[in-house]
């Protein structure tokens, strides 16, 4: 633990060392981040969560908190402001661990999000950021509501293009930072939590990662309280990678979440014995894969896939694929490199990180076929003919099974 404090404390005084170092951004200089392909625009409301109820699992020091980021379907006849896609400090954390991967520095602080002004925008003097006020657990809201749980050491903020995109289907959008599993939370008042405290699963033990899961169910849990959902309401949750297993937990631990779906993460927790849905609630299910990502190669996602089979209160479950993806496509960095236009520039290392790209094209595929099955699942609108057969406008979509 002494050590984790001063390698922490270490690294801090160096991130904050480079973050006073960097220039602000100019108009100029700023990489525009593109808003959604569907019908809405959205804003962005960013605030800390404190669950006071809860001591931190992780650092019984203090209670549980943690930041979320609300994007919130509007008209597109709005004002758009540029808000900061990292806060600095993450943004040069950020950059250290992309530069092991040969991925080229220097862009990260530039990335800005074009969002709808909603009361204000950029820093207010309390330290939340955004296009608007209130907080971004400011109730239920008139739209659908969708949780995002990110991947392990990375931030909810690498997956703020796949909410703006769904928000622009008609779903608010929130994205979930853990502290202490992810790599780097920013708070409000300035507090910064680095990751790193879940280890990885071996073939003798998950037990950390059994852990993190239900830490990240609480939290959900906790979000959805803090919203005044109740059961019966419109909720549904994704997530990428190891946020694909923490959905899968949070769905079976708290009923209120309708349908969830997992990008291309290996499957842990209870779900893998025990089936989803109640005789309260059906649940409906999708996994979401990359190229080589699929149940024939995952014993997990078989597992699980059986698990779902023996529930008669499972509705709903299919599995796709997309030709040519790997892992780095379902994360914003496939899409932030060719906004920047440096996808010629990476080597074959960074590309392994990014994913093959084309990023953009991507991030709308998901956000289609996520958005098509939520509003299905929550009985919003019909089944889309692309979740039944294979579509024309997505050649790239294949259905594994359902």
């Amino acid at each position: 633990m002494k050590y984790f404090r001063a390698r922490a404390a270490s690294c801090l005084a160096h991130l904050l060392a480079a973050a006073a170092a960097a220039a602000p951004v100019t108009a100029e200089d700023a990489i525009v981040i593109p808003q959604g392909t569907g019908p809405y625009r959205s804003s962005l409301m960013i605030s800390a969560l404190v669950d006071d109820s809860r001591p931190d699992p992780f650092n019984a020091s203090h209670v549980r908190r943690i930041m979320v980021s609300r994007f919130e379907p509007v008209s597109r006849d709005c004002h758009l402001v540029q808000v900061p896609y990292f806060p600095p400090v993450t943004a040069a954390l950020e950059s250290e661990i992309l530069g092991s991967y040969e991925y080229p520095k220097g862009n990260l602080d530039r990335f800005v999000l074009e969002m709808c002004e909603a009361d204000k925008q950029g820093y207010p003097k309390e330290g939340k950021y955004g296009s608007g006020s209130g907080g971004a657990g400011g109730g239920k809201g008139k739209f659908p509501l969708a949780i995002y749980s990110p991947g392990l050491n990375t931030t909810r903020l690498f997956g703020s293009l796949i909410a703006q995109e769904l928000a622009s289907h008609g779903l608010t959008v929130i994205t979930v930072d853990h502290p202490y599993d992810v790599d780097i939370v920013e708070f409000p008042n300035g507090d910064i939590i680095f990751g790193g405290r879940v280890e990885k699963p071996t073939a003798n033990s998950s037990a950390s990662v059994e852990h993190a899961l239900e830490v990240r169910s609480q939290d959900v849990s906790f979000l959805l309280d803090t919203l005044g959902i109740e059961q019966g309401d419109d909720v549904v949750m994704f997530g990428q990678s190891f946020g694909g297993a923490a959905t899968a937990t949070s769905m079976f631990n708290d009923r209120r979440i309708r349908a969830g779906v997992n990008i291309d993460g290996i499957m842990f927790g209870p779900v893998l014995h025990a089936p989803l849905g109640s005789a309260s609630r059906n649940q409906s299910f999708v996994l979401w894969g990359s190229e080589l990502h699929l149940t024939d190669e995952d014993e997990t996602w078989n597992t699980f896939w059986n698990a779902l089979e023996s529930s008669e209160y499972v509705d709903y479950k299919k599995e796709f694929a997309v030709k040519n993806t790997t892992h780095g496509s379902y994360w914003d960095l496939d899409a932030l490199v060719d906004v920047a236009g440096i996808r010629d520039e990476l080597t074959e290392l960074a590309t392994y990180l990014v994913g093959p790209g084309p990023g953009l094209r991507h991030s709308e595929i998901v956000g289609k076929y996520l958005s098509s099955f939520f509003l299905f699942a929550l009985g919003k609108q019909p089944e889309d003919p692309i979740l039944q057969e294979p579509s024309e406008e997505f050649p790239e979509v294949v259905l594994m099974r359902s």
